[in-house]
């Protein structure tokens, strides 16, 4: 899995946030079942098409992770008070595609995270983001697609 390279201008995404000490431990499915039931059309000004995850780690004792799952805004207006907006930082990002035939979400991620330690990247932020579009439909489906973006800066040598 070989990325392609955009820049991305700010976004801000709007959504319900889980966090717990790792990634293992959140249930994101549900988080998203919560939004999808409840938030999902409710929201105004939403670029349609994509939905998000932002995983963010805070590097603390005990380290905690963060999960915002929703959508893209082109601005913030009358959210509920349970949903949050994150403003996400221009930059450039390393993109994979991943298909669910290749594995699951784990093994993405472990493809993702050698190639940048090999490459001559270097993570810009310490978050990435899955975008899920049309291509995908569950994470059993082996057609299902995502894509993973990773935020990244070339290495100082």
């Amino acid at each position: 899995m070989k990325p392609e390279f955009i820049e991305k201008p700010e976004m801000t995404l709007v959504g319900l946030v889980g966090c717990a000490p790792e990634v293992g431990k959140l249930d994101i499915g549900g988080l998203w079942q919560r939004f999808e039931d409840r938030h999902s059309r409710s929201i105004k000004h939403q670029v349609e098409g994509r939905g998000y995850e932002i995983h963010i780690e805070e590097e603390t004792t005990p380290p905690m992770h963060f999960c915002l799952a929703g959508v893209e805004v082109r601005k913030i207006e009358d959210l509920p008070v349970e949903l949050f907006a994150k403003v996400v930082p221009a930059c450039e990002y390393a993109v994979f595609t991943h298909q669910f035939k290749d594995g699951g979400f784990g093994d993405a991620f472990e493809t993702v995270y050698k190639w940048l330690e090999n490459s001559e990247y270097a993570p810009a932020h310490q978050f990435d983001i899955q975008c899920y579009d049309s291509r995908f439909k569950s994470p059993e489906d082996p057609d299902s697609i995502i894509e993973i973006w990773v935020p990244v800066t070339r290495k100082q040598r």
